[in-house]
């Protein structure tokens, strides 16, 4: 029998009695409260695995709920659960720091996969082990990387399009992989295509297919990707290279969720989920006239900011161990390793183009290595190594942050005592502390 124990928070008694039931039968203990008062008086006396709570309730409903328990208890998971069904709804859910969202009437194995899952994940996150999170293949165990893999983990339930930004080889594409693997369509494919390296031409045909005859060279008849994918997810990378034109027929994509073949006037229904990425500040682009805001604002449900490798220099040895692992053994080697000097000096290179080049390095060092260890082999930018005193300055957001907790653990996690001790909204309170997620 399962010794987890789950708290549960509706208005309806007649809920609360069903997930009683539920419960028991499938092997969790769980406590049921009628209001949210109650539930946040007894998480200060015992915490449990996980919460789950109805959102429209009297009083405190489930959103402030929702944003009490993730800023008072952050490695307390919690799962929004609504008769409404609205994708809007679930958003908010997240952004108020839900990880997870269920419908109501919910399918019990649905509701147990996501009490496991999302247990598992919070022991993960809240201890030294993890390395990789749910077979994602995503190494690392820094703050900012473990805020990646929560994000992961609440947008694989949700099927909104996600932007997901960051530098050139940061794995953005191993992060939109994670979101399809994590969901309820990772058994359908999963598509991925660089925008950037195709003319408009050839970019419009695989993403919407062509006919015989529509262009020559046209011999037959050609699926395109945003069918193939089906009930999966596609998966655009560096969106910011599309021209206007193509700007605009994804519009339609996104608006209608139909695609016109080239050559074609056949509407084709298409149900694939849609992720991006960019290396490039859509924001800027969009100021600059560069990106059409209305195809940005479509696109932009959530924004998935991944770190680059010199915001998150402790990961850095897992990362070369990892790499280490991968081409000894993709190059039948024997286990070699850096001595603590050289290691050392690894941590502190800037890597500009982040893991890609670090991995290309361990992989270059594997095959070349003559002796006992893997020293010798020169690195990149060996003489830009970042200064020691440079490393433990903070950025503004970073000291923003900190006050921003430091106040609310000093008012025991008031968010309306917080925001005038700020000086600022409740609603601004709100976005800078969604923005650590």
């Amino acid at each position: 029998m399962d010794n987890k124990l789950v708290y549960f928070v509706d208005d309806d008694p007649l809920a609360n009695q069903l997930f009683e039931r539920v419960a028991k039968k499938i092997g969790f203990n769980c406590e049921v409260f009628n209001n949210a008062s109650d539930c946040l008086l007894r998480l200060n006396d015992s915490q449990p695995n996980i919460v789950l709570t109805d959102l429209n309730m009297p009083g405190i409903d489930g959103f402030e709920l929702i944003q009490k328990v993730t800023t008072q208890w952050p490695n307390l998971p919690i799962i929004a659960i609504t008769g409404q069904s609205s994708i809007d709804r679930a958003v908010q859910a997240m952004r108020a720091g839900a990880c997870d969202f269920i419908k109501k009437p919910y399918q019990v194995a649905e509701l147990k996969n996501s009490i496991d899952r999302n247990i598992q994940f919070s022991q993960l996150a809240s201890t030294d082990s993890g390395t990789t999170i749910n077979n994602y293949q995503m190494v690392g165990e820094s703050a900012e990387i473990l805020r990646v893999y929560k994000m992961i983990n609440k947008l694989g339930m949700v099927d909104c399009p996600v932007i997901i930004a960051g530098e050139s080889g940061t794995g953005k594409e191993l992060a939109a992989q994670a979101i399809h693997k994590s969901g309820k369509r990772n058994q359908a494919p999963f598509v991925a295509i660089d925008c950037g390296s195709l003319p408009d031409n050839l970019l419009e045909s695989e993403l919407f297919g062509h006919v015989k005859g529509a262009f020559t060279g046209a011999t037959s008849h050609r699926q395109g990707l945003f069918e193939y994918a089906s009930e999966g997810t596609i998966f655009l990378d560096e969106i910011g290279n599309i021209s206007p034109i193509m700007q605009n027929k994804l519009l339609r994509v996104c608006q209608e969720n139909i695609i016109i073949p080239v050559g074609s006037n056949q509407k084709i229904s298409i149900k694939a989920r849609l992720i991006c990425a960019s290396n490039r500040n859509l924001d800027e682009m969009v100021a600059a006239g560069e990106f059409r805001h209305d195809l940005y604002h479509c696109l932009n449900v959530i924004t998935l900011p991944i770190p680059s490798v010199k915001d998150r220099r402790e990961d850095i040895p897992l990362l070369i161990e990892h790499f280490i692992k991968e081409f000894s053994k993709k190059y039948d080697q024997p286990i070699k390793r850096f001595s603590n000097e050289w290691s050392d000096k690894l941590s502190k290179l800037p890597w500009n183009g982040n893991i890609r080049e670090l991995k290309n390095y361990i992989e270059r060092c594997i095959i070349l290595s003559e002796s006992d260890n893997l020293d010798g082999v020169a690195p990149p930018d060996e003489n830009s190594i970042t200064d020691n005193a440079q490393d433990n300055f903070r950025s503004l957001k970073t000291l923003e942050q900190e006050h921003i907790q430091h106040v609310l653990k000093g008012v025991n996690g008031n968010q309306n005592k917080a925001s005038k001790i700020l000086g600022i909204g409740r609603s601004t309170l709100w976005r800078k502390l969604n923005d650590k997620t």
